[in-house]
């Protein structure tokens, strides 16, 4: 008998695909952004060779291109699935999950389907609080850049920020949510088009889907020789690393990533465990607002509201 032939493995991949081994990891795990067409050579390799991650652990987190990964591990002995932040439409991820029974965990995407628990942070009750914190330094001209406008956590975030607004007699007006890419370059383009507008017509504060907007809106406002936050507040998403050491520090909302974590971890055991998902079917988690110097009063008001100080959750 001949000896058998050696599992494909991580540089199997990146010689084929003709990346480095870094590059291989990072389209697996998502750690880092690549480039859609790096991306998709890299998992036509591993779908050509059968690659296998190691199966030493328990779980894959996935964060983007989650159908093909999903694909992939139909059929391979992993004891459970952790997707973090998945854009798959309900009735797709429906479709995989008839091919494939092993327990899962959706991190910011609510299903109802057996075996698949979900968490979810509290956009909705996020933004409005962020809305409300830009209210009470007297804007009353918040734009909001919606990132992908038919997701699920993009609409949760504009229901809060409208909810906020109807609050205070206030509507958002359709010039200032253009569509963009949730990236550094979607923000940049996207608040450009808002500053094409008179001043007269501009906001005076903008939401963004995302904190890497919000480094785009802060370089588009400088670019157009305005500052934040005395011409526009900024407001972002994710609480990132880069968000207190941006220019000037961002204020954001922050989910509790590590805590989340922790959660999906001890629900997909629960659900490997053969127990069902929490009722009602997702855990909904806070999501604080950290303030800092990214937001400031309205261009033309005087004093400032007592509990607004930088750096305070609230």
């Amino acid at each position: 008998m001949g000896a058998e032939k050696p599992r494909p493995n991580l540089n199997d991949v990146a010689r084929l695909a003709e990346v480095s081994a870094a590059t291989v990891s990072r389209v697996l795990n998502q750690t880092a952004p690549v480039s859609a067409a790096v991306r998709e050579r890299v998992l036509a390799v591993v779908s050509d060779l059968g690659y296998q991650a190691s199966r030493t652990s328990a779980a894959f987190a996935l964060r983007r291109d989650e159908a093909e990964c999903l694909r992939i591990l139909i059929g391979q002995s992993v004891s459970g699935i952790i997707a973090c932040g998945s854009r798959l439409p309900p009735d797709e991820l429906t479709t995989i999950r008839r091919h494939m029974d092993t327990p899962m965990v959706v991190i910011n995407h609510c299903v109802d389907l057996p075996k698949v628990g979900c968490i979810m942070v509290d956009l909705e009750t996020g933004v409005y609080r962020a809305a409300r914190h830009l209210l009470d330094l007297n804007h009353t001209r918040i734009a909001f850049l919606p990132g992908p406008a038919a997701s699920e956590t993009s609409q949760r975030r504009r229901r809060g920020l409208e909810a906020a607004l109807v609050e205070a007699g206030l509507a958002l007006r359709p010039e200032w949510c253009p569509a963009s890419f949730p990236d550094v370059d979607g923000g940049f383009q996207a608040m450009s088009a808002i500053l094409a507008l008179s001043p007269a017509q501009r906001p005076t504060a903008v939401i963004t889907h995302n904190d890497l907007m919000a480094l785009g809106v802060l370089h588009a406002i400088r670019t157009h020789h305005l500052h934040v936050p005395e011409d526009i507040s900024v407001i972002g998403i994710d609480n990132i690393h880069m968000a207190a050491h941006a220019n000037p520090p961002l204020t954001t909302l922050s989910p509790p990533k590590h805590r989340m974590g922790r959660m999906a971890m001890q629900m997909l055991k629960r659900l490997i465990d053969g127990k069902s998902a929490p009722d009602p079917g997702y855990t909904l988690v806070e999501c604080p607002l950290i303030v800092r110097e990214s937001t400031g009063l309205a261009p033309g008001s005087n004093g400032r509201h007592a509990s607004e100080r930088s750096g305070e959750a609230v």
